[in-house]
């Protein structure tokens, strides 16, 4: 969460700055570690959405290019991204094109339904919470992927070469399981390898006479009570990527918002339990500013966890289309009659009890 006065600067933040080339954000870059017992490596990338042609520097970082929309992202991560939008002129291979992150999706069928009479009372009623649900399912479903990548590792030679660093030999899906479920056991607790941005400015209190927009940032900065678990929160909004050769790979699909993550959560993880927890807190003595720590649950593997249902549950997709394989239809969300969709769901939680529920 920001700090208040850079909680400001957003609220009197017009909705376009958020597309500005020369606002900031951040994203979590993974790379195998070199230290001993220790398995990735993640630091901070804090860098402008676009190259700010009010700044002529150039980065002194050979590793990564300057701006995120010089990131080019690879045919992996492209094809997960399909259903998320784009502006008009952003192209689908930057990975600035996705910034700041939307987190959670619904089709356009779902919206439509929402929006053809009576638009307030529906989104009042049932977007809000139809959204709430799809973050449990989604977080329950991440959760789920990294015990089966965990599973299917340790069953092969994969596991080896994880910890070896062996990375470009490891399937991706494998490898982001693997990746995320790092995060999780250390990154909710933990702050970041390499935190410090190239340019120390970056999060420097702001000038409170300053009245530009050029200092915008949609930043989770060090004084913020969510520094703590930056590499969760960053995953979970998508914003979460190590390399592919010269391209960068997404490690997970966004679940929360670049807002959601920057101004209303706070995130760790609770490795003692089966169930998430959610609390109101007050973040800042100078305004009482009202946000969310949410204790999210990543318990050991159970023995008798089957990684076949563990499976189904990862990739059970929302919704199935009539191109689908018949035998695939496994726990949709959507609850549809016929092509129409109703306003309600089916599984949000997981079918078997041993996988963790999640809150959001």
């Amino acid at each position: 969460m920001v700090h208040s006065r850079e909680q400001d600067r957003l609220d009197s933040m017009p909705p376009e700055q958020a597309f500005f080339n020369n606002t900031y954000y951040q994203i979590l870059y993974v790379e195998p570690s070199q230290k001993k017992n220790q398995r990735i490596t993640t630091s901070i990338l804090a860098k402008t959405k676009g190259k700010d042609s009010n700044n002529g520097q150039t980065s002194n970082n050979n590793t990564h290019p300057q701006s995120f929309d010089q990131f080019i992202l690879d045919e992996k991560t492209i094809n997960n991204l399909k259903i998320y939008p784009i502006r008009e002129k952003e192209q689908e291979n930057q990975l600035s094109s996705y910034l700041p992150s939307p987190g959670v999706i619904f089709p356009k069928g779902f919206v439509d339904s929402l929006s053809n009479k009576d638009l307030q009372n529906k989104l009042g009623n049932f977007y809000v919470p139809m959204r709430t649900l799809l973050h449990s399912r989604k977080l329950s479903q991440l959760i789920a992927k990294t015990w089966w990548s965990y599973l299917e590792a340790k069953n092969t030679d994969l596991w080896n070469k994880f910890i070896n660093s062996e990375w470009d030999d490891i399937n991706s899906d494998i490898l982001d399981g693997l990746i995320a479920r790092e995060i999780f056991l250390y990154g909710g607790a933990n702050p970041p390898d390499n935190p410090d941005p190239e340019d120390p400015k970056i999060y420097s209190h702001l000038n409170p006479n300053e009245t530009t927009s050029e200092q915008v940032r949609f930043l989770i900065l060090p004084s913020s009570r969510a520094w703590q678990g930056i590499s969760l929160s960053l995953l979970l909004a998508g914003q979460a990527y190590y390399k592919k050769g010269d391209k960068y790979h997404q490690i997970s699909q966004p679940i929360f918002s670049t807002g959601e993550i920057t101004i209303q959560y706070s995130l760790e993880v609770d490795w003692n339990r089966f169930d998430g927890d959610i609390k109101e807190i007050i973040i800042s003595p100078e305004r009482p500013w009202i946000a969310y720590q949410v204790a999210i649950p990543y318990p050991p593997i159970p023995a008798d966890a089957d990684p076949e249902k563990i499976r189904k549950w990862a990739y059970a997709k929302e919704e199935y289309l009539e191109e689908d394989p018949e035998e695939e239809p496994n726990f949709p969300f959507y609850k549809k009659q016929g092509n129409e969709y109703l306003i309600d769901v089916e599984y949000f939680r997981p079918p078997y009890p041993y996988i963790p529920l999640t809150c959001s």
